[in-house]
């Protein structure tokens, strides 16, 4: 999954430093410590919480009643008291609490594809910071260069100027292109500073806690046909997941909201005495009458989520194939452009330049010449350090795009 990058980082903390992690670490850490994937576990918990209680058969808790009764007209009687002390409830038969069950255990699902889909984008995350903080070493690197071959070039137009070879408009020349490399180096270092943030805050690191990297950032691999990755996104993409189980929640619940509306038997137990009457126990059934009440507007709501829910699935079927179909033709064409700039154009910048600072030297071109020829060769180097970048943003979008991110 990482081919092409040989790195790996180092976590110090104080003086004491931490085991060097890999980019699979790097990304496997992202999977479980960033932020939006501790709070998608918490939505896990909270769905996997609604399981308890959810299969009772008792729609309302039993309730205990009792009552006074005196004689309180008529002749004297004896006895003169009476009394009434009874339960009673009411009993779902339907069999809605299986459903209320089996609807808990979908909701968990779903949101464990949620969490899923959390992963698979902070994986992304993970990656792309972990490829920017490493073009951002590469890029000072190749501005250091930059700098040491600028001050040179100063340095040699003063002694040519002391020789009398050159006038003050040559270092003048020499001095602004120094300055202009040194003003580049400062803005790399900048970014390489933001891209350093990025990657703490994917893996939710403190922000005193330093990153030491080792290796370099190589130039993605091989991916597959367009065909086999299509197929492998219609199994594995996370999105397809969720409205999956969305579709499959809905379809319980209105399930659930069916059996509920099915009629309730209501029961009761007691004992009552009349005043002046013996006592005696009684029992009883009731059974509730749907005439009103049937879940109608719940039910509807739910079948037109479900059908939503249906043109979803289709409209994200097609969207996958051309989140596939795109991702893949642009990297073939990033492949290209590096393939040409490492060939072709990066040999030629440097062989012109080296020509040049040559010839400058023998007093056949001007310092102009050669500022220009060391600028096109920086051009053409960040040139190749920027489509290899966007090469890897679209190697990983295609993985994200093609499910190879997803367990």
């Amino acid at each position: 999954m990482v081919k092409g990058v040989v790195s790996s980082w180092v976590l110090l903390a104080g003086a004491a430093a931490a085991s060097p992690l890999s980019l699979s670490s790097a990304i496997e850490r992202a999977a479980t410590n960033a932020p939006e994937v501790r709070l998608a576990l918490r939505a896990l918990d909270e769905a996997e919480a609604g399981r308890v209680g959810a299969g009772v058969p008792l729609p309302t808790n039993p309730r205990v009643f009792a009552d006074y009764r005196r004689l309180a007209s008529g002749p004297a009687q004896e006895p003169i008291n009476g009394y009434n002390l009874g339960v009673d409830g009411t009993l779902e038969v339907s069999g809605a609490g299986f459903s209320r069950v089996e609807e808990v255990d979908r909701r968990v699902a779903l949101a464990r594809s949620e969490l899923v889909t959390t992963q698979s984008l902070a994986k992304v995350r993970a990656w792309l910071a972990f490829v920017e903080v490493q073009a951002a070493r590469e890029r000072v690197s190749m501005l250091e260069e930059a700098l040491v071959t600028a001050t040179r070039v100063e340095t040699a137009s003063r002694e040519r100027q002391k020789n009398g070879v050159v006038g003050e408009p040559d270092v003048v020349a020499a001095a602004l292109e120094r300055a202009s490399v040194r003003l580049q180096l400062d803005d790399a270092e900048r970014l390489r500073h933001q891209a350093h943030a990025q990657l703490r805050a994917v893996l939710d690191l403190d922000p005193d806690v330093p990153l030491e990297l080792e290796g370099t950032l190589g130039e993605p691999g091989e991916v597959a046909p367009e065909a086999e990755l299509v197929a492998r996104a219609l199994e594995k993409r996370p999105e397809l997941a969720i409205v999956k189980a969305r579709l499959s929640l809905l379809e319980m619940t209105d399930v659930r909201l069916a059996r509920e509306a099915l009629p309730k038997l209501s029961w009761n137990l007691g004992f009552d005495a009349a005043p002046a009457s013996p006592v005696f126990g009684y029992a009883g059934l009731g059974v509730e009458l749907p005439v009103a009440q049937r879940n109608q507007g719940p039910r509807a709501i739910a079948r037109a989520q479900l059908e939503t829910e249906r043109e979803r699935l289709e409209t994200e079927l097609r969207r996958v194939r051309r989140d596939v179909a795109t991702s893949r033709r642009s990297y073939a064409v990033r492949q290209r452009q590096l393939q040409l700039l490492r060939a072709e154009v990066i040999p030629a910048a440097e062989r012109s330049e080296d020509l040049v600072e040559e010839g400058w030297k023998a007093g056949r071109f001007d310092i102009f010449r050669l500022t220009s020829a060391t600028r096109e060769l920086n051009r053409v180097r960040r040139e190749r350090l920027e489509t290899l970048l966007a090469a890897w943003s679209d190697y990983v979008e295609l993985q994200r795009a093609s499910g190879g991110l997803s367990p």
